[in-house]
């Protein structure tokens, strides 16, 4: 018996790691397997990650101790204690609950997983939601989607299609120091709209580093080394990999999981759908203006170097290039399935939804999943594209905290708490529209920067949109400037995984990062101030300035 306890405990942490891999603002996790690193890069990592082992050998660090007993006592507090005037008894249990969740999301007292499993017993418990609809939420649409996406990520890192996309656009750009430096933000950029961030980085830092010692190399070959120059192209080459992944994830609802939680309280708190195609014509063109200056600023402010063109330096790429050699059949089908189901998710709004009834972004993305598991691989080894170890690989952490964060969102709409904070905050009534959504916006990228971007989403949206009702303004975009503010966190290591990783690779230092990640962090927020303003409402047509009154029935 003390046996398979241990092994289930086991399994609950390594399905923690995983999502932590994925999601969580705390330092480089153990990774084996993903993208291309090598040997040594991979010793490195783990070596990084040996402390964290050593502390949960003692089952709870300092930290998580912390969290363990502050979480039901914060808990107990505001259920039986705090005095909230005008709040029900099932809103402070919502609240309680809500207060509870977070306290153990920020400081991982136990798996991210299972804390989100909580709203299942403790909302039914305290007559705040009823079991069906708690439940429900952990079924919700939007995971489905993301289910989808993982299982096309999955695809592509398996067969290798993602190294071969990146390479294919770093030879694309030239053999100019500039051009590698926008070839790998750009390559990272496009892998991390699909592939989880972290696997992207992963994969691109190993071939960073062998780009770097090539350049070096070459430089030293033609006459115009110096360890200046070695320094800013190895500093421009990292960040713009880190950042790149980091600015590609938002630009889909599938990139991140931020985008999909702000998706799907949407859908629960206010009945509204986020397509992935207005999504994605609202997000890519802020998303590319921003890796624009990105790549501007790294090239010509940060790292100016005196070295434009290397000789050769076209050639390394080529090398890997012939190395990958002829697109496999599974490559290709991969491929195919790939641009199929993007073209379904960009044009299903105003092309399939007459032709198919209840067509959903969730349906296209569950046939992709289907269809990669039914056609089969070469070889005659009786393997298919996608495997039944492909679901030991989904990073179920990831898929039941969207669903907590729900099952939280259903307990504010369902009670009167969404309200009751809402007028809590009435007194930002007098202030101007663009001030509260700055204020909210710099909320989500201050928090974001020390905690989980996924625990920032759940915590904030919802009371963005409370605060939307109370001022009599449209919800959507205080929400969505809370769930895109969560997802730049450019300025610590322990930012996002990409930050980490980045970090880990010793190129650069915690200076670099609060020096580079600052400014990039202050045009973030400009921009995303200025195209919730003026670009969300033209996409989603709606009146920014008055809540709809369909909502408030």
């Amino acid at each position: 018996m003390k046996f398979s306890f241990n092994k289930v405990s086991e399994s609950f942490w390594t399905s923690h790691r995983q999502t932590k891999d994925l999601v969580t603002m705390a330092s480089l996790r153990e990774q084996g397997g993903a993208g291309v690193a090598s040997p040594d890069y991979r010793e490195e990592a783990a070596g990084a990650a040996r402390p964290e082992n050593t502390e949960r050998n003692r089952s709870y660090n300092k930290l998580q101790t912390v969290g363990l007993y502050l979480g039901p006592l914060l808990f107990a507090f505001i259920l039986f204690f705090l005095p909230l005037p005008g709040l029900s008894d099932e809103g402070r249990a919502v609240l309680a609950v809500t207060a509870w969740m977070a306290v153990w999301w920020v400081t991982e007292a136990i798996p991210l997983g299972i804390t989100s499993l909580m709203p299942l017993v403790l909302l039914p418990l305290l007559g705040a939601v009823d079991s069906s609809t708690t439940a429900s939420s952990y079924g919700s649409s939007m995971i489905f989607l993301f289910v989808g996406g993982f299982a096309l990520a999955l695809a592509l890192e398996r067969w290798n299609l993602h190294e071969r996309i990146a390479i294919t656009i770093i030879s694309a750009v030239g053999a100019s120091t500039s051009g590698l430096v926008l070839g790998f933000m750009l390559a990272t950029g496009f892998l991390s709209m699909w592939v989880s961030n972290m696997a992207t980085v992963m994969l691109m830092i190993p071939i960073g580093l062998a780009i770097i010692a090539k350049v070096v190399t070459l430089m030293k070959d033609d006459g115009v080394y110096t360890e200046e120059e070695e320094t800013k192209f190895t500093k421009s080459i990292i960040f713009a990999i880190g950042f790149g992944g980091t600015i590609g994830g938002s630009a889909t609802l599938i990139g991140t999981p931020t985008n999909i939680i702000l998706a799907g309280l949407a859908s629960e708190l206010l009945g509204f759908e986020i397509s992935f195609a207005q999504f994605f014509f609202f997000a890519f063109p802020l998303i590319s203006v921003l890796m624009l200056f990105a790549i501007f600023y790294i090239t010509k402010i940060a790292y100016p170097m005196k070295v434009k063109k290397i000789t050769n330096g076209r050639q390394f790429v080529t090398d890997r290039k012939k190395e990958l050699g002829r697109m496999s059949y599974e490559e290709k089908v991969v491929l195919t399935v790939f641009t199929i189901t993007a073209f379904m998710w960009m044009t299903r709004t105003f092309i399939w939804t007459d032709l198919i009834p209840g067509i959903s972004d969730t349906m296209v993305a569950m046939i992709a999943a289907i269809v990669l598991h039914l056609l089969p691989a070469s070889g005659g080894k009786g393997e298919r594209i996608l495997g039944s170890d492909t679901l030991k690989n989904m990073p179920w952490g990831v898929l039941l905290l969207v669903g907590g964060g729900l099952a939280l969102a259903a307990g504010f709409n369902g009670t009167d708490l969404a309200s009751w904070i809402g007028n809590q905050l009435l007194l930002l009534e007098g202030a101007s529209y663009l001030m509260i959504l700055a204020v909210t916006l710099l909320l989500g990228i201050g928090m974001t920067q020390l905690t989980s971007n996924t625990a920032t989403v759940t915590i904030l949206v919802p009371i963005a949109a409370a605060l939307a009702l109370a001022i009599n303004i449209h919800p959507l975009p205080l929400m969505t400037a809370v769930a895109m503010g969560a997802g730049f966190a450019f300025m610590l290591p322990i930012g996002t995984p990409s930050n980490a990783i980045i970090f880990a690779t010793g190129k650069i230092t915690m200076v670099d990062m609060l020096r580079k990640g600052t400014w990039l962090t202050v045009l973030a927020f400009v921009l995303i101030l200025l195209f919730v303003y003026f670009i969300l409402p033209v996409i989603f047509g709606f009146n920014q300035f008055e809540y709809p009154d369909a909502l408030k029935q």
